[in-house]
């Protein structure tokens, strides 16, 4: 049987832009059939609503949370920038000290899987962009689903932090790496795993598994699914197939300073990304986005045709 699969995309204001060219990408190569879930907070919803489409879903992110997880008010986005405040926002609860932005995201991502009617999500930040038509087959093929599983630790404190709140979250003690690194701009998740990784944290904390969440402080939702589905389902048992290559072309930290470097970027393409990234932190114009992006697609979509006559 053919799974169903949906993009889950959460966003704000403040990346509107770079999230118009990814729904724009979506529209142009994605399949329909193939729901994208575009979520957003429910002051945003009339910015993004006409982004919305037959196989596009705008939604509050204040659904995916109970309601005693409240939102600090904050500035837009341009004044938080002149006031040095957050870039994203935080949340206060009754049951922990208050909550960072990022955390919340996390949370409802978990939740927005968790009560999706799709089999499988794949995960695509608005900072992301396809360049070629989706291979359905890179998702999922003879009955097993992909996860991204590179046995090699990246080495940063950070990671062996997300690693410990892991194996914190999921009764596993604490090690420093689980055999896996499991963050990718393209992840895909199955909403079963996902709703087992809830049950495992609530028989560990004894509680409700956001408010466990809601006191991490530090934990990255991409590893506590890799390690659950790593040491306690198992990847056979889950019908996962790990992968240690990316399906994004992604750009970090910085933006490009000459052409030659913009040359190399785009040449360095392979037949199997999928889509392609520039983190929305990097100070690149829209332009400059736009014109990358483009060379970007074509690179692919050379390369697609080459393929087709060899």
């Amino acid at each position: 049987m053919t799974p169903k699969i949906e993009i889950l995309t959460l966003s704000y204001s403040g990346d509107l832009e770079v999230c118009r060219l990814l729904c724009q990408s979506i529209d142009r190569f994605v399949p329909e059939g193939i729901t994208h879930r575009l979520i957003v907070p429910r002051a945003d919803l009339a910015l993004f609503a006409p982004l919305a489409g037959p196989n596009r879903r705008i939604e509050a992110q204040d659904e995916l949370l109970p309601a005693w997880f409240r939102r600090v008010p904050m500035p837009p986005p341009k004044w938080r920038k002149r006031l040095k405040l957050p870039r994203r926002d935080v949340y206060v609860t009754p049951f922990s000290l208050p909550v960072r932005g990022w955390i919340a995201q996390q949370i409802m991502k978990i939740s927005a899987v968790a009560g999706s009617t799709a089999d499988i999500v794949v995960h695509v930040d608005s900072d992301n962009v396809f360049i070629r038509p989706l291979a359905l087959d890179r998702i999922h093929r003879d009955g097993l689903t992909r996860i991204y599983r590179d046995k090699h630790p990246v080495g940063l404190e950070t990671h062996a932090r997300w690693q410990k709140a892991a194996g914190r979250l999921l009764g596993l003690g604490e090690e420093a790496f689980y055999g896996g690194e499991y963050i990718d701009p393209f992840v895909v998740w199955k909403t079963e795993m996902t709703r087992k990784v809830i049950a495992r944290i609530e028989e560990v904390s004894g509680t409700h598994w956001v408010k466990t969440l809601a006191r991490t402080q530090h934990f990255a939702e991409y590893v506590l699914y890799g390690v659950y589905a790593d040491r306690i389902e198992g990847l056979d048992a889950a019908r996962l197939r790990p992968e240690n290559f990316s399906l994004c072309h992604s750009v970090w930290h910085r933006g490009f300073g000459a052409d030659d470097e913009i040359d190399a970027f785009v040449g360095a393409v392979e037949p199997h990304h999928q889509t392609c990234l520039f983190q929305s932190t990097v100070t690149e114009h829209m332009e400059s986005r736009h014109a990358v992006f483009a060379r970007v697609t074509e690179a692919a979509a050379r390369q697609d045709e080459a393929k087709l006559h060899a």
